[in-house]
């Protein structure tokens, strides 16, 4: 199979483009290598047999120059971070939403198959953090007893306090962030396309993703760079909560076992939206990060606060994975303390260009995305 990867010089893209050649097919990526760290996968790609193309999903154009004969997309390219679209709104919505159409509209014209990365931001946090919850010694947690009897007469759909947000919950809402609002855009423009034209696409909402060759940032890959700050002695800082917030968290192998179980099945799941994540059991608080990486480490760095929450910040999001595993028979294998054991791996690896590309960090601030 020929396989082509938008984005594919990211985490996500390039840990795909690695799984696919390693299983046998044909690796195409295309990026356009604004994120700082994304060149370092060049070389990579190049000594595995993985073709670059130099392409920015914005420019219609730029597609054009892409291969023939490609049997399938995934589309793993946006700006990722939740909080700068707030400055501009048009750089999200050009990359994130704009790309993805034009990323449709070739894979229309090719009659490719397209697995789109959606993301559990399209579920606005005034409704996530509508269901009452009280604070425990390391965390969040949803106070099932008040859920079940503020809301006896009409339970939220789409939510269980036992399992989390389903693909049922509602996409109303303010709270989204302009990262969110740009990719419930493209999660719904696959999902028209699908209808008006019968694409097969299948969108996953994903909940956290990590793993070994994440360059993460305090805006964005906060479980990486949590490692990484500890690793090289960065400051970090609580931003609301107390740092209690929760997230589920989900590692790349299990990323990569899912689209398999999805380009198997694509027949039957074609026009389909997954949410996905690391569930309930692989759920984790910042704190809960905190005590485990000084655990690993053996050491402590210094934690900043700040009382206020970011703007559209959700308090605890779980994934609620029931419907991928009744259709697909997928669940996540990968627990976080084995997780965190691989990515520190990864980081002594490949210290020497981690430590160049982390040298200008400065006192930042971290919030669960």
């Amino acid at each position: 199979m020929k396989i082509l990867i938008t984005g594919g010089c990211g985490f996500v893209g390039a840990q795909l483009a690695f799984h696919f050649q390693r299983r046998g097919d044909r690796v195409v990526v295309a990026d356009n290598l604004v994120r700082r760290g994304s060149e370092l996968n060049l070389p990579h790609f190049r000594r595995r047999g993985i073709d670059f193309v130099h392409v920015d999903v914005r420019n219609a154009e730029d597609l054009a120059s892409l291969p023939k004969g490609i049997d399938l997309i995934c589309d793993a390219s946006a700006q990722p971070s939740v909080v700068t679209g707030y400055a501009n709104p048009i750089f999200d919505i050009t990359n994130n939403s704009l790309g993805l159409i034009h990323v449709l509209e070739f894979a229309r014209h090719r009659d490719c198959p397209l697995i789109f990365w959606s993301s559990n931001r399209v579920y606005s946090a005034d409704k996530t953090n509508s269901p009452p919850h009280r604070a425990e010694a390391t965390r969040l947690v949803w106070d099932k007893e008040a859920y079940r009897r503020l809301f006896a007469a009409k339970p939220l759909a789409g939510f269980d306090p036992d399992h989390g947000f389903s693909e049922e919950f509602t996409l109303d809402g303010c709270e989204r962030s302009i990262y969110g609002l740009s990719k419930l855009m493209a999660d719904l423009a696959c999902q028209e396309y699908a209808g008006a034209f019968g694409m097969k696409t299948v969108i996953n909402r994903f909940g956290v993703i990590s793993g070994e060759g994440q360059f993460g940032k305090s805006d964005q890959g906060w479980v990486t760079w949590w490692a990484v700050a500890f690793h090289f002695g960065l400051p970090l800082k609580f931003i609301g909560w107390d740092g209690k917030q929760v997230r589920d968290i989900l590692f790349i192998e299990d990323v990569c076992r899912l689209v398999d179980l999805q380009i198997e099945n694509l027949d039957r799941i074609a026009g389909q939206v997954f949410n996905v994540g690391g569930g309930p059991a692989n759920s984790c608080s910042l704190v809960e990060a905190t005590n485990l990486l000084r655990e690993k480490f053996g050491k402590d760095i210094p934690i900043g606060y700040e009382d206020k929450p970011r703007k559209a910040d959700q308090c605890i999001y779980m994934t609620d994975n029931r419907k991928a595993e009744k259709v697909l028979g997928w669940k996540p294998k990968v627990g976080i303390s084995e997780g965190y054991d691989r990515i520190l791996a990864w980081i002594r690896e490949n210290e020497k260009d981690l430590r160049l590309l982390y040298a200008a960090a400065q006192p930042q601030s971290t919030v669960a995305k």
